[in-house]
C-alpha cells in the first residue's frame, strides 16, 4: 500500500523574533530529528511506495525535502504563490540569508519533476497558506495512507495556515510525530 509523509513545520526565526521558536542554531538537531522520523518509514515501506508532501518555506519544509531525498524518497512541493513571490514571503526572510535558504529552495524546485510541483497562484494573505495546507492534505491523502510529521511548538500561530492548523486539520490515519525545536536543545 502506498504511503504519504505529510510535513508541516516552523520557519527559521527572524533575527528580531521576540520569543524564539526555531532559532538557526537548532537547524542541525532538527535536521537529525526529521531524518529519524522519515527513516522509520523507509524501514517498513518500500521507498518507491512513499511520497513526501510539504510546502517550501525556510526551516522545517526545506529540511524535510532534503532529508526525504537523502533517504531516496521523492517529494511533492505545493506553493500558494509563484516561486519568486513565495521566496520573498517565506524563504529569504532577511537580507542576509545565512542558511542559504533561497539557494536551497531553488535547487529543490529545479530538481522536482514538474508533475510534483504545484503553484496555486492565490492572492497573498493568511487564507492562502490555509488553502495550501488543504491542498497538501488532499494530495497526500490521495497518494496513500497519510502519516504526519510536525515541527511544532504546540502553540497557535499568528494566523491561519500555520503548523497548528495543519496538525488540527490533517486528520491523519497513520502515525503522528510531533516535536518542537526547543525540545531538541539538549542534543546540541
Amino acid at each position: 500500500m502506498p504511503a504519504s509523509i505529510l510535513f508541516s513545520g516552523h520557519m527559521i526565526d527572524k533575527p528580531d523574533r521576540a520569543e524564539p521558536r526555531f532559532p538557526p542554531e537548532l537547524v542541525w538537531v532538527v535536521r537529525q530529528r526529521i531524518h529519524t522520523a522519515i527513516a522509520s518509514f523507509v524501514n517498513s515501506i518500500p521507498r518507491d511506495r512513499i511520497l513526501g508532501f510539504a510546502s517550501g518555506a525556510c526551516g522545517g519544509d526545506i529540511l524535510f525535502h532534503e532529508e526525504c531525498r537523502a533517504c531516496g524518497i521523492d517529494t511533492v512541493i505545493v506553493l500558494p504563490f509563484p516561486p519568486e513571490v513565495f521566496i520573498q514571503s517565506s524563504v529569504e526572510l532577511t537580507k542576509s540569508d545565512q542558511g542559504h535558504w533561497g539557494r536551497r529552495f531553488r535547487k529543490l524546485w529545479r530538481e522536482t519533476p514538474e508533475a510534483r510541483r504545484e503553484v496555486m497562484d492565490l492572492p497573498h494573505g493568511d487564507d492562502a497558506y490555509a488553502r495550501c495546507n488543504e491542498r497538501l492534505i488532499g494530495r497526500a491523502r490521495a497518494h496513500g495512507q497519510m502519516h504526519l510529521i510536525a515541527l511544532w511548538d504546540g502553540k497557535r500561530g499568528g494566523g491561519h495556515g500555520g503548523t497548528a492548523d495543519m496538525v488540527a486539520n490533517a486528520d491523519h490515519e497513520g502515525t503522528l510525530d510531533v516535536f518542537s525545536p526547543q525540545s531538541l536543545k539538549s542534543r546540541l
